[in-house]
């Protein structure tokens, strides 16, 4: 105390339950979080934009600062026994998955989800907003500028190969990336101002959401913004009649959705007659992604912890029908059937069945739509654009008492130094 009696504050200290001093690591913590969130971003924009050259050293360089940024934060986290155990062995199968599977993009995000303990999950998802919002607005504005000065330069994908449909990609490697990083924007949006929402908010939205979709005739953005629009109508006007819809769908849509895919994918070589003729109906409407499921599954078979495809030549021609060569799936379901590994699916499934129960509806519905746009899209397990696992991991490492053993050795030497 000083000598008016009044405490004095202690900036670089905190108490912790046994009463005594630790050193307080929370900025330090933040600051390695985003910094390892930055690395991501800068990693993935030279992945996906056609503006900045990818440059292979650079690419290795900002993955390595990123995991080494992830781990460090995760190892100053506070674990239970049996939780960090539980970490250790999820995190082996998630690298072995990435390694077999070529595909790093699972465990960049995984390490950003679990090391989100103690970090503002609005800030996470306000700073995340920022980062989608400057990278449209740079790659349009560039695009703009060259469109207008030689548009002829600009490759166009074409929508069902109609050369009367372009859709305009922005810069960003596809028409569905460009979408994607809106809609997700908008979502974001959506969550930050969830308390204040009002329907001036919601048309804005859509404005804009309709005034891209003029150019990149991206369905599937819009269809969420739908879906999404909905519940929100559902729980701002229903007065808490529909929270028992809404908490169902956000703890088992995204387990039932998975079923549906596999069970799609299973059945189709077995299908004959009206059936046949409906399920390729839906396929048309998904835009092929099942027939690709469905040949992967007859070919491959599904996979637990991932595998590598190989064999596929340029033009399929099965059960009747020709297609171009595949190596991704743009379903994210379909991808870790096939591909990246199943565990993936039981490991966001399980999680959301346990953890459903602590979250807000805002939450809620952002899980519902991440679970949604998983049947149709992979981007969901990028948390750059997608950051509604990011909601996951602030309730995977919520109210956890106990201190790491690093955390532990800190408060140690303080005690030492204070006798």
């Amino acid at each position: 105390m000083n000598e008016h009696g009044a405490q004095k504050q202690k900036p670089l200290w905190m108490q912790n339950r046994a009463g005594t001093l630790c050193l307080k690591t929370w900025t330090t913590q933040e600051l390695l979080f985003y910094f390892a969130f930055f690395m991501f971003v800068l990693k993935f924009s030279f992945d996906y934009s056609t503006i900045l050259s990818r440059n292979e050293f650079l690419n290795s360089l900002l993955a390595g600062l990123c995991v080494a940024a992830s781990v460090m934060k995760i190892a100053l986290q506070r674990y239970t026994a049996k939780r960090l155990a539980l970490t250790v062995a999820i995190c082996a199968v998630v690298v072995y998955s990435s390694y077999i599977s070529v595909n790093n993009l699972f465990l960049y995000s995984f390490l950003l989800i679990i090391a989100i303990q103690d970090i503002d999950i609005e800030k996470v998802i306000r700073v995340s907003f920022y980062t989608k919002i400057g990278s449209i607005v740079f790659h349009m504005l560039i695009y703009i500028a060259v469109f207008i000065a030689d548009h002829e330069s600009i490759n166009f994908v074409f929508r069902g190969g109609s050369s009367d449909i372009p859709r305009h990609f922005f810069f960003m490697g596809h028409a569905n990336t460009f979408s994607a990083f809106l809609l997700w924007s908008s979502i974001d949006y959506i969550f930050i101002h969830y308390r204040k929402l009002n329907i001036f908010h919601l048309a804005a939205i859509w404005i804009v959401n309709l005034s891209f979709y003029a150019f990149t005739y991206t369905n599937t953005a819009l269809m969420l913004l739908c879906t999404v629009t909905a519940l929100i109508a559902l729980d701002k006007l229903g007065r808490g009649i529909f929270d028992g819809l809404i908490t169902a769908l956000a703890k088992y849509g995204y387990t039932v959705f998975a079923a549906m895919c596999a069970f799609l994918t299973v059945i189709y070589s077995r299908l004959g007659g009206t059936l046949r003729t409906m399920w390729d109906a839906f396929d048309r409407f998904m835009t092929g992604r099942l027939w690709y499921g469905a040949y992967a599954f007859d070919f491959f078979g599904p996979t637990f912890f991932g595998r590598t495809l190989s064999g596929i030549p340029e033009k399929i021609f099965w059960q009747n029908r020709w297609q171009d060569a595949f190596y991704t799936f743009d379903s994210h379901f379909l991808g870790n059937l096939y591909c990246y590994g199943i565990f993936n699916l039981v490991l966001v499934g399980a999680a959301l069945i346990v953890l459903c129960r602590k979250m807000e509806t805002r939450e809620k519905i952002i899980i519902i739509a991440f679970s949604v746009y998983a049947i149709s899209e992979a981007y969901v397990a990028n948390v750059v654009i997608c950051s509604a696992m990011f909601i996951i991991g602030k309730h995977i490492y919520s109210a956890i008492p106990e201190y790491t053993l690093m955390q532990d050795k800190l408060c140690h030497k303080a005690n030492s130094g204070a006798k």
